[in-house]
């Protein structure tokens, strides 16, 4: 016994095992939409390791299985046994084509647990190639520009280094006060005696001279 079932949109009537099957195409279909350019062929290439020998993949499992290898492609990290991993689309590319070159003995495969270890193992390289660039640039650059202060320079600065600071600039302000004190003094003095004399002292140095004759 079949049961019947209408489509809302155009009325066609069917089975409605052929409807559900249609709707489960169309999932797998937006899924493999969804999935980035690069990996789309790798992935359909991928998913023939699900069929079975004696049949073709049924569109619920196929739609499944895009769903969830879509979600961890852009989760951007890989978990296995407890540890999570950095996988950007560079480590599912090198996986994905590994597994396609070297594929397992004990096809088909009942889910992804095989192509997430290899992701591991492709997430763990990618790491230790990030690191090593990362030490290489370290080393190149060990050594500063001429023109850039040393890096002890740039350190932050303590309280009693600023108080110390502002007892040296005080002391020299008054230092440099106290000179220029001096200095006006001094031109004071120098000025008054080669300044001309008051009129009263001419007058007297006169007055002396007259008497002398």
């Amino acid at each position: 016994m079949t049961l019947k079932a209408t489509c809302p949109e155009c009325g066609m009537s069917g089975d409605m095992a052929a409807f559900v099957t249609q709707g489960e195409h169309n999932q797998a279909l937006a899924a493999a939409l969804e999935m980035p350019a690069l990996l789309s062929s790798r992935i359909v290439r991928y998913l023939g390791m699900f069929r079975p020998a004696s049949r073709a993949l049924a569109s619920a499992k196929s739609a499944r299985l895009l769903t969830e290898l879509k979600e961890t492609i852009n989760s951007g990290v890989i978990e296995r046994k407890g540890i999570t991993r950095e996988a950007p689309l560079k480590v599912w590319i090198a996986a994905l084509d590994q597994l396609l070159e070297r594929p397992p003995s004990n096809l088909p495969l009942s889910g992804h647990g095989y192509l997430y270890e290899v992701v591991a193992n492709c997430a763990d390289r990618h790491a230790g190639e990030v690191e090593k660039q990362r030490e290489e640039q370290a080393r190149s650059g060990a050594k500063q520009p001429a023109n850039r202060a040393p890096a002890a320079a740039l350190r932050e600065r303590s309280t009693d280094d600023v108080l110390a600071e502002h007892e040296r600039l005080r002391n020299r302000q008054s230092t440099v006060s106290s000179s220029k004190k001096g200095q006006r003094q001094t031109a004071k003095a120098v000025e008054q005696a080669t300044a001309p004399k008051r009129l009263s002292d001419l007058l007297k140095g006169a007055a002396n001279q007259g008497d002398q004759q």
